[in-house]
């Protein structure tokens, strides 16, 4: 029986064994202590008379501190004479349900109960007031590796998805993802799969999403298979049980894709509905009716003739459902649909061949006018040029930071209204020098991306415009901790210092030196690109003068007598007009002046027109 004393709350001897390691913030107890000032205790604390009459707490810590803090002399605690062990549960489902423990509190609760004082799940779950799969989930969370028990403490904890992951990899497993995520976090000689993360720091997080794929299992459930225990067992198929499914569902699953896959197949050999078929996979993967059948849609109506079809898909080995008809029936019920005839397409006034013709004789036509203005062109022309070149069709620029909205323009199109608003130039300096900047600036980055950097051309550019006097001092310890002990000793060393023992004290020592003053390492300025860029060019112009003395030697070894005599008819065109492929380069069609066929009669009348007013070769 229980006995109602009034004590003063400071002699009260706290539960060595208490499930709530911590009794909140600061702030947290004073509210408390606010709150029972006003009204009371009104639920007093659980306690438990010892030998030599002190009271321990039982249940109650928080409300005992709160009455503490706000200054009462006494309150009211209920005196019981239980056991250890009934103390234990007592204290934990007090704390369960309500004021919330931290969740690893909890989990690790929960395994004391279990594995340490032998209660069983029936008692603990109608204590805690839950299902025995979710206890069973408690458990697994408890025992997941320290430093990922201490970030879900800290609040920056996974989703429930990833979560689950780190849950059912091995102690070993979470141990080395976590060793791998951190080994450049660490100072010399401490262990990466120990780091915790700082609490007194909230950008320091953990990048959960990457350390769960490293981690992660493909599960291959028995709700989504045909086959059932029969040939589960002659698979050799042992289910687990997914502690983490929706409750109601069947969450049995195996790890076994090579089994699993295999009953699934068996079923569909020898299982699978009478007067079915069996779909066939093609190269990619994707389910294909046999030859002979055609797959019908869902939207498609039922005929007599249909069939179902069964396959294995190969990516997910789940068993897929298809109707199927035979080709020949299908073909039969579309041509006993009469049609009308369509009416016959207006032709219009020039044909695509003929568009495509008056293209290449524009390029043709344009590369002429800029090659006469190669020596004389206004450079405010060409720089406006070059930013409405940028805003071509078949330009395409990755990792512009202007215009990310889709609805919003980029610096070029803003350039382009501006200055060409009618279609001609504006001619006004500060104009195009303002616009040429922006859109420099919007498609210029120095980022280290296959996809989106602009590599060493931005660098150059930063050289043109001193961009390195832009560059801040680097002497800063998130920077610095990027260098490998040789890498910061070698810094060290530039700067005339003496190096020390560890990659800490060198950074120290460098920091220090720096102080307020101004460090940029040669890796980090622009001027830098230049070497990297003329050893570059040089390497491809080598590769040019190899490639050219190769075809050089391969030509004059494999031209025939015959392209000799076909050379001097080329020359005595030559003195019409210059050479100019009609085509473009990458195009595997030509055209000939010679031998016309009839099909080509729209080309042929076309590259006349070119011989006779152009004064130009068409190269076939």
């Amino acid at each position: 029986m229980a006995e109602l004393r009034r004590v003063d709350p400071k002699t009260l001897v706290p539960n060595p064994n208490n499930p709530r390691s911590s009794i909140g913030s600061l702030e947290e107890l004073r509210k408390l202590a606010l709150n029972i000032k006003a009204i009371g205790i009104l639920h007093p604390p659980a306690v438990r008379e010892l030998e030599d009459g002190r009271l321990m707490i039982v249940a109650g810590h928080r409300r005992a501190q709160g009455a503490i803090y706000a200054g009462l002399p006494e309150i009211d605690v209920y005196v019981g004479d239980q056991s250890d062990d009934l103390d234990a549960l007592a204290a934990v489902s007090e704390n369960f349900v309500r004021l919330d423990m931290t969740e690893p509190e909890q989990w690790n609760s929960v395994t004391r109960l279990r594995e340490e004082l032998g209660y069983t799940d029936p008692q603990v779950c109608s204590a805690l007031m839950v299902t025995p799969t979710y206890l069973k989930r408690l458990s697994l969370l408890a025992k997941l590796h320290p430093p990922i028990l201490d970030a879900i403490a800290l609040g920056r904890g996974p989703d429930d998805r990833q979560r689950k992951i780190l849950a059912q990899a091995s102690l070993e497993e979470q141990r080395d993802a976590w060793a791998e995520t951190y080994a450049e976090s660490v100072e010399d000689g401490e262990d990466p799969a120990e780091y915790r993360l700082k609490a007194k720091d909230p950008k320091d997080t953990v990048a959960w999403e990457a350390l769960a794929r490293n981690l992660e299992q493909r599960e291959w459930y028995a709700r989504n298979a045909r086959f059932g225990d029969d040939l589960a067992r002659r698979h050799n198929i042992v289910w687990m049980e997914d502690l983490f499914a929706e409750p109601g569902t069947d969450s049995r699953y195996t790890l076994d894709a090579t089994a699993y896959a295999a009953a699934q197949q068996d079923w569909l050999d020898n299982e699978r509905p009478e007067r079915s078929i069996v779909l066939t996979t093609d190269e990619y993967g994707y389910i294909r009716a046999p030859e002979g059948f055609i797959t019908m849609g869902t939207w498609m109506p039922t005929q007599e003739g249909e069939v179902m079809g069964y396959g294995l898909n190969p990516r997910t080995l789940k068993i897929v459902e298809e109707r199927c008809r035979p080709s020949v029936a299908f073909t039969q019920s579309h041509a006993n649909v009469s049609a009308e005839p369509e009416a016959p397409k207006e032709r219009p006034d020039v044909s695509g061949t003929g568009h495509k013709m008056i293209g290449e004789i524009r390029t043709v036509a344009l590369r002429e006018a800029l090659g006469e203005v190669a020596e004389t062109a206004d450079p405010w022309e060409l720089i406006a040029a070059l930013l409405l070149a940028l805003e071509a069709e078949n330009v395409r620029v990755h990792g512009d930071a202007s215009g990310n909205n889709w609805s919003e323009p980029t610096a070029r199109t803003l350039a382009m209204a501006d200055l060409f608003p009618e279609g001609s130039l504006v001619r006004d300096e500060t104009l195009i020098r303002r616009h040429a900047v922006a859109v420099l600036q919007s498609i210029l980055n120095c980022d280290v991306s296959m996809h989106s950097g602009s590599g060493l051309p931005a660098q150059l550019v930063g050289v043109l415009f001193g961009a390195d006097q832009k560059m801040p001092s680097m002497a800063f310890e998130a920077f610095l901790k990027c260098y490998s002990k040789p890498g910061i000793t070698k810094a060290v060393q530039a700067e005339g210092l003496a190096p020390q023992n560890t990659g800490k004290e060198m950074r120290a020592v460098l920091m220090n030196h720096v102080g307020e003053g101004h460090w940029l390492p040669e890796v980090a300025s622009f001027a830098q690109a230049q070497d990297v860029w003329t050893q570059k060019q040089k390497k491809k112009q080598q590769k040019i003068r190899e490639l050219e003395s190769v075809v050089d030697d391969e030509d004059l070894d494999e031209v025939p007598e015959d392209d000799f005599d076909g050379a001097a008819d080329d020359e005595a065109d030559l003195s019409n007009g210059p050479v100019v492929p009609v085509t473009e380069p990458d195009s595997e069609e030509t055209f000939s002046l010679d031998a016309p066929e009839p099909e080509q009669s729209e080309q042929n009348e076309a590259m006349q027109f070119m011989r006779d007013h152009l004064e130009i070769v068409v190269v076939a």
